[in-house]
């Protein structure tokens, strides 16, 4: 594995290795010694991975990016938007994870239930919280969260403690969050998956929101899932590999495998079961770009659903200045406020939610002229960040022209809601005496979902409960585009859950071993073992 290859260009062999030990140079066409082909290594495709490794399948990952590890060798690259600037598709072994800010929330009960709000409906889920707790739990033990109950009124039910005790605030924080408690606003710890505490890599830096960590103390798909999954040894993980379409039979019922672009030539890879974890919108572009006869507008497309019902998170900032001195460095991203997730006062429909953001240089993304300004404010500043349902229906999303994406119909924003919530926010922190920066900025959309979503109906849904797309055998789909909303919090955590579940439906079709009596690959090195029951 080289830069001559074709499959790394950015570090060594022996760098690459010593973090992801089963990695492959190349394959022969029409390779069929696999029973699982997961398409990416994100929060989904490696959370099924993972799954998979604890059951002695033989797994082929692959990955149309590159390994992220040359960022540790060069520490102003960490931060997303010098390592991959604007307007660039990311690409890259562990997707968008590898920049996230690790808050890994489970989605409130009323989240999975149709709910009518002022402009629109959120639409229902084919499962509720209770068939996914258990996974919930898992997902909280592999990513090793972070978090606590107290101080968040929509918390839903859990059947186990969070594995980990909340983080500590940095003593700013822990004054700002007092103070606001005293006047009356709850404040709740954001649960967050880092390797923090005895023994842990993380030292609570100011570099975590939007930065690689170059301690691997952040728990992303590839530190907390694809590593253990590829130490099994039966995974293997095929980088610069880009997926172009899904092998159907002749009949239109069967997935048999994959078509790869690889080291300039296109390849079959034979399995008996196909995994879609490409992400947002790149999972319903493939399913579109595996169109055949039997399936004209492309696979799981009968109901028209395909790249349809996209969901987001409506989401803008405020700059709180408390200090006339610079911050300096400091681990801020430790509460959030959830008292108006599910309503506001005098208003009974949900706002959302407001965070207290990591440190970023976000001054960096402005013009030359504007930057020492903004760079003032924002070294002086909290960043809170504060986000609500952006709704699906199924006009919000993306066209097709032809094998490509077309227009793009955004999510339906809901301004009464944005506006009521940025005043309530902006208000709590006025109170306590905090001049607010509050730009006016068009609404940004965070945390997409959709494009395949889940459903009860094949009519109105692209796959079913577990994943699988309607009318496919061996064919599922393990990502963000499953999930037939967005919530007010973080995506993440329920991708991961809903993968596992769906992990357990593609044993379930391999006719591997029941759930209940299966062994489960831990997280912890120390800990990893594989069964020996094969796939």
């Amino acid at each position: 594995m080289n830069a001559a290859d074709g499959t790394l260009g950015w570090t060594t062999v022996a760098a690459v290795t010593s973090a992801h030990p089963a990695t492959l140079s190349s394959l022969t066409d029409g390779a069929s010694n696999f029973d699982v082909v997961i398409v990416g290594t994100g929060m989904g495709g490696s959370a099924v991975a993972f799954r998979l490794a604890g059951q002695g399948c033989r797994v082929l990952m692959l990955e149309r990016g590159q390994p992220p590890l040359q960022v540790a060798t060069a520490e102003n690259n960490t931060f997303l938007y010098s390592a991959q600037p604007l307007g660039h598709e990311f690409r890259i072994v562990g997707g968008k994870s590898k920049y996230y800010g690790a808050a890994l929330y489970r989605f409130r009960e009323s989240d999975f239930k149709e709910r009518a709000v002022e402009n629109g409906i959120s639409p229902a889920w084919p499962i509720r919280y209770d068939d996914l707790e258990s996974y919930y739990c898992e997902a909280e033990e592999i990513y090793r969260v972070h978090g606590a109950s107290t101080g968040d009124p929509t918390e839903p039910w859990r059947s186990r403690p969070y594995p980990h005790d909340r983080l500590p605030h940095d003593p700013l924080v822990a004054r700002i969050a007092a103070r606001l408690q005293a006047n009356g606003v709850p404040t709740a710890a954001i649960p967050r998956g880092i390797d923090y505490g005895p023994g842990g890599s993380c030292v609570l830096c100011g570099q975590c929101d939007a930065h690689y960590c170059v301690r691997d103390a952040k728990m992303d798909a590839d530190t907390a899932t694809l590593r253990p999954a590829l130490a099994a040894g039966n995974v293997k993980l095929l980088y610069g590999a880009e997926c172009l379409k899904v092998l159907v039979d002749p009949s239109g019922r069967r997935a048999e495998g994959v078509l790869v672009r690889h080291d300039g030539q296109e390849k079959r890879i034979l399995a008996g079961q196909v995994v879609v974890s490409a992400g947002f919108p790149h999972s319903a572009l493939l399913l579109r770009r595996s169109r055949m006869s039997i399936h004209p507008e492309g696979v799981g497309n009968a109901s028209g659903w395909l790249g349809r019902g996209v969901a987001a998170h409506s989401t803008g900032t405020l700059f709180p200045v408390v200090g006339l001195r610079p911050l300096g460095a400091r681990h801020t991203k430790t509460f959030a406020i959830n008292a108006w997730a599910d309503a506001g006062p005098d208003w009974p429909h949900p706002l959302g939610v407001a965070q207290i953001a990591g440190q970023t240089p976000f001054w960096l993304l402005t013009s030359k002229a504007k930057r020492p300004l903004v760079r003032a404010i924002g070294e002086r500043s909290l960043h809170v960040f504060h986000m609500g349902e952006a709704l699906p229906t199924k006009e919000t999303g993306w066209s097709f022209d032809g094998d490509e994406l077309g227009n793009l119909t955004p999510p339906v924003h809901r301004p009464e809601a944005y506006g009521r919530l940025r005043h309530l926010v902006r208000a709590c922190f006025r109170e306590l005496g905090y001049p607010v920066i509050a730009p006016r900025r068009p609404v940004e959309f965070w945390h997409e979902t959709g494009g395949a979503i889940m459903g009860a109906d094949p009519e109105t849904s692209v796959t079913d409960a577990q994943g699988r797309v309607h009318g496919v055998e061996n064919l599922h789909v393990a990502d963000a585009t499953v999930l037939p909303s967005a919530s007010s919090v973080n995506t993440g955590l329920t991708i991961v859950a809903l993968s596992l579940r769906t992990a357990d439906a593609v044993l379930e079709a391999a006719g591997a071993q029941a759930p209940a009596a299966r062994h489960r690959l831990r997280s912890a090195p120390q800990d990893r073992a594989t069964a020996d029951i094969p796939c």
